[in-house]
């Protein structure tokens, strides 16, 4: 038994450098919205240049051919053209989608032929929902998120779209026709651009807020713990000639090294500011729940054991080994974690089955830097 202890102990040990964390979703969708105002559906069109500028739609970015730009975009084209047309510069250069130069100068500089083949790189609206309207209806979409100067890019995870109302399953499909008609729905995925390179461009000095679910594993200490209390056996040595047993309550506040792995489900959010002049700021709150394992060494002594008349605490000293395990709950500030625990632990050996706190429960805090990384 001692050897399995040993081996357990080892084990987690080694496993508790690292912390992992997996399958984390943001809920992310078609718009972030800076208005304030409550509202949580909008229509693009009907929105104002202001309204546009706080109501951020997903965009991507495309290279497109000159006459498939805006009046706006094709006008600041148009005056690098017009330095040309009035001699200011001899020629200006342009190009294509493909990157390739195009060279306009007095001679060509009314070719429209030669204009249309100019390209430039522009912000479009994506559109990642299966409709033709341009309302951003409710949905919430799972993926991961990347932030980098002004730009938080989306990469969406794979789906099954919800059905539609009406549309009910026939229950002679197999599961390979079902997975077919789900993939060919998907328009998420296949027909609405979701899998191009998708981001929210912010505007300088804003915060976007996305919630967030994972599940993490991760190595943690409990360096406190306190043992409810008691009865022990004891013995009464007030009269030294008349020493009598007697039952007490006894409580402890242990600290001693322990090690577990904890695993559980993490839910939270992350708050993005772009901040143009000293750099973008990521803070993150989550909150973990799960399950631990680990192991930690106890001493006897005399507050923690029974003392009788035939069985004297001398004789049952020692240290042994104990398993524990239990729930928790932690509490993350970026780096910054405090976590509540609550357990049993379980002796190893002979020489535990002195201790009175042997299967009993207990409360335990951890309080750590970067126990849960970013």
């Amino acid at each position: 038994m001692r050897n399995l202890y040993l081996i357990m102990l080892c084990c987690v040990t080694l496993s508790g450098f690292g912390q992992e964390t997996y399958y984390k979703r943001y809920g992310i969708k078609n718009f972030i919205d800076f208005l304030e105002d409550k509202v949580d559906d909008y229509d693009y069109n009907s929105l104002s240049d202001i309204e546009k500028s706080k109501v951020i739609f997903l965009s991507k970015e495309e290279c497109l051919p000159f006459p498939k730009l805006t009046k706006e975009e094709k006008a600041i084209i148009q005056k690098k053209l017009d330095l040309v047309r009035n001699k200011l510069l001899s020629k200006v250069v342009f190009t294509d989608c493909s990157g390739n130069s195009i060279e306009i100068n007095s001679k060509n500089v009314n070719n429209q032929a030669v204009i249309d083949l100019i390209s430039a790189k522009v912000i479009r609206r994506a559109k990642i929902y299966d409709n033709e309207k341009t309302n951003t209806k409710k949905n919430t979409y799972d993926g991961g998120l990347l932030f980098k100067d002004d730009r938080l890019y989306v990469n969406f995870w794979p789906f099954i779209p919800p059905k539609k109302k009406g549309d009910k399953k026939k229950k002679d499909k197999n599961t390979q026709e079902l997975l077919a008609d789900a993939t060919a729905k998907n328009k998420l995925n296949i027909d609405n651009e979701s899998r191009e390179e998708l981001f929210y461009k912010l505007p300088d000095d804003h915060t976007a807020t996305f919630h967030f679910t994972e599940y993490t594993i991760t190595a943690i200490t409990i360096p406190l713990k306190y043992r409810f209390q008691t009865d022990r056996d004891a013995l009464d040595s007030s009269d030294p000639e008349n020493i009598t047993e007697i039952s007490v309550e006894s409580e402890e506040f242990s600290t001693s090294v322990n090690i577990a792995l904890f695993g559980g489900w993490t839910w939270g959010k992350t708050k993005f500011t772009h901040r143009k002049k000293i750099g973008n700021r990521t803070n993150t709150k989550k909150n973990t729940i799960g399950l631990f394992l680990g192991s930690s060494a106890v001493e006897l002594k005399s507050t923690n054991t029974d003392i009788t008349l035939t069985q004297p605490q001398g004789d049952r000293e020692g240290t042994f080994g104990t398993i524990s395990f239990g729930l928790g709950y932690v509490k993350s500030w970026n780096k910054i974690s405090i976590g509540l625990f609550t357990g049993i632990d379980k002796g190893v050996g002979r020489v535990s089955e002195a201790w009175i706190y042997d299967g009993k429960p207990w409360l335990g805090i951890g309080v750590g830097y970067d126990l849960f990384k970013l």
